[in-house]
């Protein structure tokens, strides 16, 4: 009887530990790409412009391969965002953060136009010098 028990209860811990496991391995596959050269953009406004360095968070290697097959659409993808905000917009952090936020949404968006997938999870400014 204590067989039985003890097995009920090893089958009903079986799939939280096969849950967690695949939620380590997800985890363990985020990856980051640092898109070279830096971007230099010029600014809505007189004689702006933004230096900036960005790396992407990706969910994965494939995703790492497919950004770098497209990487003049996800660089143009990225001048048109940058290019289409004023020095003022960009100056807060708040403004910094929002640019970020709409750089994950554009970045994807060109991902499914190019080639129906998608996996930047985060962008981030590694360096943002704006003038």
């Amino acid at each position: 009887m204590r067989f039985i028990i003890f097995f009920f209860c090893l089958l009903l811990t079986i799939p939280a530990a096969v849950a967690e496991e695949a939620e380590q391995a997800e985890a363990s596959e985020i990856i980051y790409l640092a898109l070279k050269p830096q971007f230099t953009i010029n600014l809505l406004g007189n004689k702006h412009y933004l230096r900036t360095t960005i790396q992407l968070q990706l969910k994965n290697d494939s995703v790492k391969d497919t950004i770098e097959a497209n990487a003049p659409a996800i660089r143009h993808a990225l001048i048109v965002l940058l290019s289409n905000n004023k020095v003022a917009d960009i100056s807060t952090l708040a403004g910094k953060d929002t640019l970020r936020k709409n750089a994950v949404i554009a970045l994807n968006e060109t991902l499914r136009t190019y080639t129906k997938t998608d996996g930047v999870m985060d962008v981030f400014f590694t360096e943002f010098v704006s003038q």
